[in-house]
């Protein structure tokens, strides 16, 4: 009995050692590769480090956007028990100002291993962490994109999504420059999961990405935004674009849209704001085109600029269409044509040039074509070729009409016109360094083609300086440098019909005029408040130029007042300036006022007056000097003795007001009543 018990003993003894024989040959051999692996999984660690993603300034060297090197704190909850979990919410709780319970929740509802407990903490943070040991808590870096300046410059700059990828503007046409190279650490763990060591050998650092230099002056593009903002409040307009170039290289020293957006918070704005409109946005420039139009009158020797043009005393047919300029000249010379802003003059000297021409130089100018700006998102606009012309397309293209450009488009061209003739392509990207600091990219002006000559464009800036001292500009003037530039007003196309409230209002000035070394372009958008690109615009140029010039006093060589001989009545008579914009007057039959006047005179004895005198009987004479010693802007139609004015008698006097004044002779003043 006692021989078969330990038989039976002795049968399981060696099945359970030929089972467990056979187990560790299915583990030792045959299945050695899928053990080793799970091991080595479980015991060495691959850790990806992110690159550090690299930062834009401006052209000085201000950060416009940068990575903070935030971090993470993770806790592995199978490596802690209630006990512990206590301690850690404590910690927690101490240093971020929590409640316990919080974190406690955070970790008993845990579904995975790995919990984040804070995410992207400060540095000085992490700190209070140092000398807390828990083998379960885990810190990573966890890097954030930050803009230090706010909205400032972000239709330039751009963003970047959740996964620090950019999305729009140079975070986006640089992105792979910007990224970086990702590091690697491979991390030995013990059974429990601990660190070990870190096998150096096969890790990698992470090598940051490279840093971007812009042509942007962070000064200017905050001049430029506050200004627009300013202006927009101002003129009740619904948004406003602005551009400031160096016109000899194509370099884009502020680029502004108004409203805009913080890049740091994109999701809580609308595509609009997002948008930038000076490259994706087109409209028909209206009178800032003239210049244009007229180099190419110049440039074929098709036009004299002391040659004499009847402007048909203000009202022109031409094959069944009505063009109007806002007061009636009887002739005015080709420079005068671009001085006072004449639909007409412009309507028939453009006649004389061939459509194949026309379209030519417009072409060469860039209309219809992109920039090739280093942004995304450009349109190339619309510029008609000449099978499809109508009878009165090139026409209407004289002054604006017809044709769509983008802001970008016109402040390249116009640049041309000023800088002797060149078309350079624009850019934002001055050069690209890496982390040493070694240069990895240098972005060269570029010059596309010759467009006119340096004789023809010096002409056209003769003719916009006398725009501005003499002409539609004249509040685009300064006292201590000269100015050249173009106003504009463009009846808005809505719904395929041309608005006859709104308008788009435009300024392109440059400075010094004599050697322009700054070009600048505002479009506002539908003001309420003086409509007229000499009203809106050229003041809001005017401001942006006078805070530029005293940031930076060397962009002018002297810097002594212009010395500007102050016009007597008879000479204002004989030739009335112009504030508000002839070609607003294209599309619309409308009974605006035949004079507008806005001298700024000198002050005398009436300078203490703020109120609206009664110019009821007087002389046109005799109202005209009083107003103009007041400062008050104005308006006159017909002749003789004032009738009506449109602000009452004593009442006071709000800056940028226009009075609109009517005048009648004795003959017309027959059966009404003056008082």
């Amino acid at each position: 009995m006692k021989s078969n018990r330990v038989l039976i003993i002795l049968l399981f003894v060696f099945l359970f050692m030929t089972a467990l024989m056979y187990k560790l040959f299915t583990i030792q051999i045959s299945s050695y590769n899928k053990y080793s692996s799970m091991a080595e999984r479980q015991q060495n660690k691959t850790r990806f480090i992110k690159a550090e993603r690299g930062s834009i300034k401006d052209v000085n060297g201000e950060v416009l956007s940068y990575t903070r090197n935030d971090w993470s704190l993770f806790i592995d909850v199978n490596m802690v028990d209630d006990s512990k979990k206590r301690i850690i919410a404590e910690k927690f709780a101490s240093v971020f100002g929590k409640n316990t319970e919080y974190y406690l929740q955070i970790m008993n509802s845990a579904k995975a291993r790995n919990v984040c407990l804070e995410k992207k903490i400060s540095k000085e943070q992490v700190m209070q962490f140092n000398n807390f040991t828990m083998d379960a808590l885990r810190r990573e870096e966890d890097f954030s994109r930050i803009y230090p300046y706010g909205s400032m410059g972000s239709h330039v700059i751009g963003y970047v999504d959740i996964m620090g990828s950019g999305v729009s503007g140079i975070e986006k046409v640089y992105n792979e420059y910007l990224t970086g190279s990702d590091g690697i650490k491979f991390i030995e763990n013990d059974a429990i999961g601990r660190t070990v060591s870190v096998k150096e050998d096969n890790s990698r650092q992470a090598v940051p990405g490279n840093e971007i230099i812009l042509t942007i002056d962070k000064n200017y593009q905050k001049i430029l935004e506050e200004e627009i903002k300013t202006g927009i409040t101002k003129y009740e307009g619904k948004s406003g674009v602005g551009i400031i170039m160096n016109p000899n290289s194509g370099e884009i020293i502020a680029m502004a849209n108004i409203p805009d957006y913080d890049p740091a918070n994109y999701n809580l704005f609308g595509e609009f704001e997002r948008k930038n409109r000076i490259v994706t946005d087109t409209y028909e420039p209206g009178s800032t085109i003239k210049p244009i139009i007229m180099s190419i009158l110049l440039e074929e020797e098709l036009a004299n600029p002391e040659e004499s043009i009847d402007t048909e005393n203000g009202v022109y047919l031409i094959k069944r269409t009505q063009i109007k300029d806002t007061h009636p000249f009887e002739k005015l010379t080709v420079r005068q044509i671009i001085e006072q802003s004449s639909n007409i003059g412009m309507a028939k000297l453009s006649a004389r040039v061939k459509p194949e021409t026309f379209y030519k130089y417009l072409r060469d100018f860039g209309f219809g074509n992109k920039t090739s700006i280093d942004l995304i998102g450009e349109t190339e606009g619309n510029l008609k070729k000449p099978k499809t012309y109508s009878k009165i397309s090139k026409t209407f293209m004289s002054f604006g009409y017809e044709i769509s450009v983008t802001p970008l488009q016109l402040i390249t061209a116009f640049s041309s016109v000023i800088n002797g003739g060149i078309l350079y392509k624009p850019y934002v990207v001055k050069r690209i360094l890496d982390q040493n600091k070694n240069i990895v990219k240098k972005l060269e002006p570029m010059k596309i083609r010759r467009v006119i000559s340096e004789r023809t464009s010096d002409k056209i800036k003769d003719f916009m300086i006398g725009v501005v001292e003499e002409g539609t500009a004249r509040n685009a003037r300064l006292n201590n440098v000269l100015i050249g530039g173009k106003t504009g007003t463009s009846q808005k196309l809505i719904e395929g019909k041309y608005s006859k409230n709104e308008y788009n209002s435009s300024f392109v000035g440059f400075l010094p005029a004599d050697n322009p070394q700054l070009i600048c372009l505002i479009v506002i958008n539908s003001p309420k408040v003086g409509r007229y690109g000499g009203q809106v615009a050229a003041p809001i140029f005017r401001e942006i130029a006078s805070r530029i010039i005293e940031a930076d006093p060397s962009l002018i060589r002297d810097e002594s007042r212009i010395t500007r001989n102050k016009k007597t009545l008879d000479e204002i008579f004989a030739r009335v300036e112009f504030e508000s914009e002839s070609n607003a007057q294209v599309f619309l039959t409308s009974n605006l006022p035949e004079v507008t006047k806005n001298i700024k005179a000198t002050p005398n004895e009436f300078k203490d007056l703020e109120l609206m005198p009664d110019l009821i009987n007087l002389s046109v004479r005799e109202a005209v000097t009083l107003l103009n010693e007041m400062n008050i802007n104005y308006k006159i139609s017909g002749s003789g003795k004032v009738i009506e004015q449109s602000i009452e008698p004593g009442t006071e006097v709000q800056p940028g007001l226009i009075c609109l004044i009517k005048c009648a002779t004795i003959k017309n003043l027959e059966g009404l009543r003056i008082n």
